[in-house]
């Protein structure tokens, strides 16, 4: 068995070659395409269900936190390097310090996706590096694979269903770590993310929630091994079917990882990792976290935290409502109490300081990429970011042919053909002042959606409703401009045959000088510091993946501390090598 991999350090910003994508199905979704408009319409569904208060977690009732620890060490209390485990965690009453000073914890968020890049991101995670002792000066460390695997939310793409889940997240996941099983189970850990409240947690509660005790999950004929589920192809026409007889559509009982074992009964938790240290696991849901979860998060205890939220406070050099909304539920002032913050949602990794606290955004486990913040000084120093500001602003020029040829989906295209055959069709029929009212119409509604899309109410209105009405203009006169020129070109070459051979060459080039704009446009809001999520969503690259590893040590006298390394790989498929993104300590005492 080959040895702990020697870690180099990325060059920073590099902007590399081009990122090659997967051809192995399922591939990555395509955002602005048919495939995602799935997720978006149950992203509609479940936002009005959250908001007439139908809460799944009004049903949970999450574990004291010295429960749930002792279940941790029935798992991973064999690893321990000292004493009995379970005897020392009654003593001492902290994990770290059950586990002989240290524990082990890997962070992985926003996953199941492009299903090659799946297999790549489970090879890194159960892998051992090697990397400069902080600790003393010249010597090496081992970083050993997790005791623990933490899910920071968003399973599988474009919403995290048990069919979505097999195929891009178990299956690929556990074709590695089938092999990867030596040193007895691990404890899985996780909180939802809004893609897997898109599902009502039906997904998630079967991968991530721990079977009572008087549950049988063992394989039958008609529940097969979790590991290796079977679910409906087609869930669909299996949802008509049973609907019509009146049944319900067959699921499997669990969902499984190979080596992990589910520990959590809801989908929040908290557990004391080391003296003085504890972690926080939140689940905002759609919108809040719920008043029940306040109370669950307010009893006293230690002076610092570890808190995993689904939504940074901060990300791209901006504060972020959601996640800002769900410490202040919580009570956490970042700058005045203690507080490593790891989130997920955002694709991207970013670290950065505010007092003695840490905010750390790393949602590289899979999903598409978001690039970094392009548009000049942010409302705070980053420290380190994965990729940075250059590598980023490449990736984005590339934009606007990306959508012109169809490549960041067919959807925007197909509405695009509509409006521009309408506008045509008017031109054609009874010339430039028939399809005025039409080009018209199209422009207003690609205004109101562009300033929906960079959200006129979160910016300037000033700034943003004159941009937005500029682009609806220009994408309106496009099939005019368009229709005048193919027309009278194609009647002096064709004559009578040139009108329908011109209206066809007309709604191809409006179409593709149409998404052209509009991906000018997300580049432009990017580039102004309007939105930066759309614009990297529309190139969907699979590149500069990446995982925290976490050491947790118990410190004499409640003085524990947490080290941390990121761990990344820039190519993913063609070029799946591993680099040190990041190392960082978080010393709160």
């Amino acid at each position: 068995m080959a040895g702990p991999l020697p870690l180099e350090k990325w060059p920073t910003d590099d902007p590399g070659p081009r990122v090659t994508r997967g051809t192995k199905k399922p591939r990555a979704i395509a955002w602005f395409g048919f495939s995602a408009f799935w997720g978006h319409l149950r992203h509609l569904v479940a936002s009005v269900i959250a908001t007439e208060n139908i809460d799944s977690r009004q049903w949970m009732i999450p574990e004291a936190p010295d429960v749930l620890l002792g279940r941790v060490l029935e798992i991973i209390g064999p690893r321990a390097t000292r004493g009995t485990a379970q005897a020392m965690a009654q003593r001492e009453g902290t994990l770290a310090e059950a586990m002989g000073g240290d524990v082990w914890i890997d962070f992985v968020s926003d996953c199941g996706d492009d299903v090659t890049v799946s297999e790549t991101v489970a090879r890194m995670f159960v892998g051992e590096y090697e990397v400069a002792d902080p600790d003393a000066k010249g010597e090496k460390l081992v970083l050993p694979r997790g005791d623990i695997l933490f899910l920071g939310g968003d399973l599988a793409y474009p919403v995290a269903t048990v069919l979505e889940m097999t195929r891009r997240l178990v299956e690929p996941w556990n074709r590695v770590l089938e092999q990867h099983t030596a040193g007895g189970p691990r404890v899985l850990l996780a909180v939802p993310g809004n893609h897997d409240w898109y599902d009502g947690l039906d997904g998630f509660s079967r991968l991530c929630q721990a079977p009572c005790a008087f549950e049988d999950r063992a394989p039958t004929s008609s529940d097969p091994d979790p590991l290796h589920p079977q679910p409906d192809e087609h869930p669909v026409l299996a949802w008509a079917e049973a609907f019509a007889r009146g049944d319900q559509v067959k699921k499997p009982t669990a969902l499984a990882l190979a080596g992990y074992l589910a520990v959590q009964r809801a989908s929040y938790f908290r557990l004391p990792l080391a003296p003085g240290l504890d972690l926080f696991a939140v689940d905002r849901q759609l919108r809040r976290v719920d008043p029940r979860q306040q109370a669950y998060f307010a009893v006293p205890g230690a002076p610092a935290r570890l808190v995993v939220v689904p939504d940074p406070a901060r990300a791209w050099g901006e504060k972020r409502p959601h996640g800002s909304a769900t410490l202040d539920s919580l009570g956490i002032v970042m700058d005045k109490s203690p507080t490593l913050l790891l989130a997920g949602d955002i694709h991207h990794y970013e670290r950065s300081h505010e007092g003695r606290s840490i905010h750390v955004v790393a949602g590289g486990g899979g999903a598409f990429l978001h690039g970094a913040r392009i548009a000049g000084d942010g409302e705070y120093a980053v420290e380190a970011e994965f990729p940075g500001p250059r590598a980023s602003w490449k990736m984005l020029l590339d934009l606007p042919w990306f959508c012109a040829l169809g490549r960041a989906g067919w959807l925007l295209p197909a509405v695009f053909a509509v409006g521009d055959a309408i506008a045509l069709e008017e031109h054609f029929r009874g010339g430039p002042r028939s399809s005025a009212a039409v080009a018209l119409a199209i422009g207003l509604i690609v205004a109101f959606g562009t300033a929906l899309l960079v959200g006129w109410r979160r910016h300037r209105a000033a700034r943003v409703v004159p941009f937005a009405t500029g682009l609806g203009l220009a994408i309106g006169a496009i099939p005019v401009a368009i229709g005048i020129g193919t027309d009278a070109l194609a009647m002096r070459v064709m004559g009578h045959w040139g009108s329908p051979v011109a209206f066809a060459g007309a709604l191809v080039l409006a179409t593709m000088a149409s998404s052209f704009l509009f991906g000018g446009m997300l580049l432009l809001i990017a580039r102004l510091g309007l939105s930066h999520a759309q614009a990297y969503a529309a190139m969907g690259s699979p590149g500069y993946k990446h995982f925290v590893r976490l050491r947790v040590r118990a410190g004499e006298g409640g003085m524990s501390q947490v080290d941390a390394w990121v761990i990344g790989i820039v190519d993913p498929i063609a070029r799946p090598t591993p680099v040190l993104i990041d190392s960082f300590r978080f010393d709160p005492f």
